[in-house]
């Protein structure tokens, strides 16, 4: 992606106004309900500018999505080693909040700009294990997608599951929720959560979800089979 979306013969502040503002129309009222007339009249211009600038929706959105990935990855990278509830903060107020918004709408978004947008994710994180983080370096797996994916999705469920999770820990808003997650995901990422393995050999692992139709049978396993039909079968 890039952040040079921008029609030429313009003035980059007014780009920057409009996208600005379409970033907090977008995080605010998704991408469906959020207009070109509704971006013009937050940035205070007319719905001719902004097609001037951006040439469409599409347009604009991407130039969003390129600042965001952007703005949010460095906020990151200045802030690598703030405290759990200075992280918290931030993403309750102040720009990254609007970010983290942002970011929630379009990895809910089922259209082809969503799928493009966890696309991007991945490939930033792709390119943070490759090139480490704020001075940490990242262990490098064979299956560098598989991984990114993984971090991926660890990294975004506590903002997509933060109401269930709200309930669960009993805290009163996003901040008190991450002031108390973050600590224990920073520990995750540094130490992970296995603290001694069984003696012998070991296996591929625990069951993803147990008893599900879809893990692979384990050991000992009743398998359906030519002298073994299905216990589902009359």
């Amino acid at each position: 992606m890039s952040s040079k979306r921008r029609a030429p013969h313009t003035a980059p502040e007014t780009a920057e106004r409009i996208r600005d503002a379409a970033i907090s129309e977008f995080a605010a009222h998704g991408f469906a309900r959020t207009t070109v007339r509704k971006v013009a009249a937050a940035a205070g211009v007319s719905p001719g500018l902004v097609i001037h600038h951006f040439g469409s929706k599409d347009g604009l959105r991407a130039a969003c999505d390129d600042h965001v990935f952007e703005a949010a990855t460095e906020i990151k990278r200045e802030n690598a080693t703030a405290s759990p509830s200075l992280i918290a903060e931030m993403l309750t107020e102040g720009p990254l909040g609007v970010y983290a918004e942002y970011l929630m709408k379009s990895m809910l978004d089922p259209s082809e700009q969503g799928q493009r947008f966890f696309d991007h994710y991945i490939e930033v994180i792709e390119q943070v294990i490759e090139e480490g983080f704020a001075g940490y370096t990242l262990r490098k797996a064979e299956d560098r997608r598989a991984q990114s994916t993984t971090l991926a999705m660890l990294a975004l469920a506590p903002m997509m599951l933060e109401p269930r999770i709200r309930r669960s820990l009993g805290t009163e808003d996003l901040q008190g929720t991450m002031t108390r997650l973050v600590p224990y995901l920073f520990d995750m990422y540094r130490h992970g959560f296995i603290e001694s393995e069984p003696e012998g050999p070991i296996g591929p692992g625990p069951r993803a979800t147990p008893g599900s139709q879809h893990d692979p049978p384990g050991e000992g396993d009743s398998q359906p089979g030519p002298d073994r039909p299905l216990e589902s079968e009359p």
